[in-house]
């Protein structure tokens, strides 16, 4: 059934516009920029359609939860959530807005599962991580490891992981305290793994990697599995990459927190129903992308037809 939300996303999909609702809307006759300014402000629990008109069919078994932010750059002083926030991409800081991510990934399916916005003064990114997860526990999320950075190798948040009876693969900052001592005093050359307690009693397998130091609370697992799974986190890299550049994920101006939101999670839409055709017809997104791009722009897109927009 055609929507102004299947038209937004089938804008998204076929169309390198700017992500504004006069542009969107110039792609289809008879629809204007303030229905598309409508539907961007009109309140909806966005992660609740994003996972069972979307994501849900995407998700098989086991599988890694990667957990991670990202700096989307904005310029509007204006725009709900911009602060100036260090972006690891850039290597810099710079104006935008921070997103903490959560998706999963079976090494070659990428799916959304939610998204939380920082807000300087407000709840920490750590924080904003625990309720990703409890999101993904009220799924009904089993996965085999969940894959994270130094960042979110809080201690709170392992215990949560463990607390679901999940096994995490992290990176680890060398003042961490493990067997009662900094890592950084374990091991003088560049190698080396030993099993022992991270402060508040976590038991470990860490595994020294050049400078990098790696955790997992699976000890059955070898020195060359542990580095396999963290070299995993690039899938959530890659989608970020995506995001950022076929869907204009950082580009809508809206000013209000509704209307932000909306774009991110018809974005995050879009980009299931891309990687969906993607993987079946066994080419990339930017491969299906180009495709598309030489295409009219339809009112009602077979790459939806499996898709649901139950409200």
């Amino acid at each position: 059934m055609e929507t102004l939300m299947t038209l937004y996303i089938i804008a998204l999909l076929y169309r390198q516009t700017k992500a504004n609702a006069t542009e969107l809307s110039e792609c289809f006759t008879g629809v204007s920029h303030d229905q598309f300014t409508r539907l961007l402000q009109r309140p909806r629990c966005w992660p609740t359609l994003l996972w069972r008109n979307f994501a849900q069919r995407g998700v098989g078994r086991g599988g890694w939860l990667e957990l991670d932010d990202t700096v989307l750059d904005k310029f509007g002083s204006q725009i709900f959530g911009v602060a100036w926030v260090y972006s690891s991409r850039l290597q810099k800081v710079v104006r935008g807005l921070n997103l903490v991510v959560l998706i999963w990934t079976d090494g070659e399916r990428r799916v959304p599962i939610g998204i939380k916005l920082w807000q300087k003064g407000k709840q920490s990114k750590v924080v904003l991580a625990a309720k990703l997860l409890r999101w993904a526990k009220r799924l009904g999320l089993q996965p085999e490891y969940v894959l994270m950075d130094s960042w979110y190798s809080a201690k709170v948040l392992l215990k949560q992981m463990r607390c679901y009876d999940w096994h995490f693969v992290t990176r680890l900052k060398k003042n961490r305290h493990f067997n009662g001592q900094r890592l950084s005093r374990h091991w003088p050359h560049r190698f080396g793994h030993a099993r022992g307690q991270l402060s508040g009693g976590l038991e470990v397998l860490v595994v020294k990697d050049g400078k990098r130091y790696l955790a997992t609370s699976d000890l059955t697992l070898d020195l060359r599995q542990v580095k396999a799974l963290y070299g995993q986190r690039q899938q959530i890299e890659e989608f970020f990459k995506i995001l950022r550049g076929q869907l204009r994920w950082g580009q809508a101006p809206a000013r209000s927190q509704a209307a932000q939101m909306a774009h991110l999670h018809l974005c995050l839409m879009a980009y299931c129903v891309l990687e969906t055709e993607a993987l079946r017809q066994h080419t990339t997104i930017y491969r299906l992308r180009r495709v598309l791009f030489r295409q009219e722009v339809p009112r009602q897109s077979p790459l939806l037809e499996s898709f649901s927009f139950a409200a």
